[in-house]
């Protein structure tokens, strides 16, 4: 069997170039035998699977051409539907059909990447059918292919059904491994023809046979299992060239991302839930008949919900990937069941620290993920509950936070420190529209159950009004909407807190007292007078109390101070205060989801699966 050939050979095998010319090739030609038994190099990353795609050009252009005349494609077809018999690919002594399986597979899907990449959708189709099935329509000297009402007559169909079958079906064996591989990078490679086409998903065959006439339930399941169970690939033992392809699959993941991702997951792991994901994120607004069947799938999920939490929450030293942000967020967002599940855990913190440092590590986290990963934290926030018991929660030395050591500090603190950083950061360099609406809409929810904050959490909190109000004032005239907004929510927040909480927040109430001087500047400014009054009333009823205890105004000792501002707490007139409406915000979907999930999606799918794609309609950084 030998070495594989390079790339370069690749494109002038004989084998491809005479599955490529003019003449018909028989199912029972013996030159399948040799053509599906030759060794082969799989590309190692993107770069390789670019080189690949470009030296088979030509060869795929020939065969799109002779096709419509020889259906040899349709004939290759047809052999992987003959050979795929699941309990022979699991046996152990069938190596030579697991190789031509591969091989089939991995042909087929760089000329199904040609096709998707270079053609419209209904010439994809026609090589599929040409030229012996299906009703033919004489167009000059072309064909074309009707394409047929029931779908699960067409050859197109039972290609995709195998792909399927081969990932909700085959066991995953040392031996088998690299089947599924290349299975998951075909279904990939299909359903990218989304990226190459203005017409709506929805529209689209290739999805409707995905959406209409595949198990969709069947195929959740297994892709979510394939990705919690991160199998990992076969180690080269140094005899089989089956073994050594899986090997180098293995680097598809570990070398060809340009953006820094937790590269330690599987393969399969990887394209699993790459295309759970663009199933998920697509054809989003009926139809289908009845919505999207694998957001139903997900929406639906109540069992193994301890395996996908404890996943989620694996490695809480940490940022949470960003395909676990994603789908953390379909969970929580569709599926009622896990987001009480989740609620109701004791140590939600394994899965929201990750969270928080996603959100923390503004300058390192694609924008995407970061904003993805604040939508968790808001519809989290939503509950009551929660806001409440993240403040019972104390983290010992989250030495990831650079800024301060924090020895000791509340869950709910650090979600302060972190959304605050976070917006401050938005609103001076990044300035995004929503960024820091995600930020304090979270914050606001939490405000009337924050409790015993850190004095470093109420620090920051102030100093966050004072950076934001001398940036309003130094530019009067430019158009600071988005400042005045910030401001107004900071201090609807501080006010919250004050009305709710001011007896369990004696640190914040001893911050306002020697940062009085912040308010100053905005007392009398028509947008924030009424909420700065309410503020300034708690000011002047403490600083009274102050003032009579002569001994405690030159005083140096905190704990004292704060001992004197928890009893005088007891004695404050809550009713002097304004009432204002509570605080609530709720995360709305986009009537459109798929408008932005879709390019997200295929981003994260072009870091995580190695394949190169490029469209002039979604652009990749």
């Amino acid at each position: 069997m030998g070495a594989g050939p390079s790339h370069g050979e690749l494109a002038d095998n004989d084998c491809l170039l005479r599955l490529a010319g003019e003449l018909e090739i028989t199912i029972d030609d013996p030159f399948w035998d040799t053509f599906l038994t030759f060794s082969l190099n799989p590309p190692t990353c993107s770069q390789d699977d670019k080189m690949l795609t470009d030296r088979l050009k030509s060869i795929c252009e020939s065969l799109v051409v002779n096709n419509r005349n020889t259906s040899n494609f349709k004939t290759l077809i047809r052999l992987l539907l003959d050979k795929v018999d699941f309990q022979k690919l699991e046996a152990e002594e069938n190596n030579i059909l697991r190789w031509q399986v591969f091989n089939g597979l991995f042909i087929a899907r760089y000329f199904l990447k040609y096709l998707v990449q270079n053609a419209k959708e209904i010439e994809l189709i026609n090589q599929f059918e040409l030229q012996t099935d299906g009703i033919e329509v004489a167009l000059g000297d072309r064909k074309e292919y009707a394409v047929p009402e029931d779908l699960n007559e067409t050859t197109s169909f039972k290609f995709l059904a195998l792909l399927v079958k081969i990932v909700s079906e085959l066991k995953v064996t040392d031996s088998t491994y690299s089947i599924h591989l290349e299975s998951l990078n075909c279904i990939i490679i299909v359903l990218s023809i989304q990226m190459y086409t203005i017409q709506p998903s929805s529209s689209l065959i290739i999805y409707r046979i995905f959406m209409e006439n595949i198990d969709a339930p069947k195929l959740s399941k297994a892709l979510l299992q394939r990705y919690t169970e991160q199998i990992k690939p076969p180690i080269m033992s140094g005899g089989g060239i089956f073994y050594g392809i899986a090997s180098n699959l293995w680097n598809i993941l570990t070398l060809s991302t340009n953006v820094p991702v937790q590269t330690n997951q599987s393969p399969l792991s990887s394209l699993s839930i790459s295309v759970l994901l663009i199933l998920i994120n697509h054809c989003t607004s009926p139809p289908p008949p009845k919505g999207n069947p694998y957001r139903t799938c997900i929406a639906s999920l109540s069992d193994n919900l301890v395996v996908i939490y404890q996943f989620l929450g694996e490695n809480p030293d940490a940022p949470l990937s960003e395909e676990k942000t994603l789908l953390l967020y379909h969970l929580i967002h569709c599926n009622s069941s896990f987001k009480s599940f989740l609620l109701a855990r004791t140590d939600i913190e394994v899965v929201l620290i990750p969270l928080l440092r996603t959100i923390y590590n503004t300058q390192s986290s694609r924008f995407q993920h970061m904003y993805m990963a604040l939508i968790v934290l808001l519809i989290l926030t939503e509950d009551q509950l929660f806001n409440k018991t993240v403040h019972s929660i104390i983290l010992k030395g989250a030495t990831w936070y650079q800024e301060r050591v924090l020895s000791e500090i509340s869950l709910g603190g650090l979600i302060i420190l972190v959304t605050t950083r976070t917006a401050q950061y938005n609103l001076l360099k990044m300035r995004d529209k929503y960024l820091h609406i995600n930020c304090f809409a979270a914050l606001a929810n939490m405000s009337s159950q924050f409790n015993q904050l850190h004095p470093y959490v109420c620090q920051r909190m102030l100093s966050l009004y004072e950076v934001l109000s001398k940036t309003f004032l130094r530019c009067p005239n430019q158009d600071m909407s988005a400042i005045d907004e910030a401001l107004r929510i900071v201090l609807e927040v501080i006010n919250s807190c004050l009305s709710n909480q001011l007896i369990h927040n004696p640190n914040l109430v001893y911050a306002l007292l020697y940062q009085r001087k912040v308010f100053e500047p905005l007392k009398s400014h028509e947008a924030f007078h009424d909420v700065i009054q309410n503020i300034d009333m708690v000011i002047t009823f403490f600083s009274a109390k102050l003032e009579r205890e002569e001994e405690l105004l030159n005083s140096s000792d905190v704990n004292t101070m704060l001992s004197r501002v928890q009893h005088w707490s007891l004695q404050w007139p809550r009713d002097l205060m304004k009432k204002f409406p509570d605080l609530k915000f709720k995360y709305v979907e986009e009537e459109k989801p798929e408008e932005f999930f879709g390019p997200y999606v295929w981003s994260l799918v072009n870091i995580l699966c190695g394949i190169n794609f490029e469209s002039t309609l979604y652009k990749f950084n």
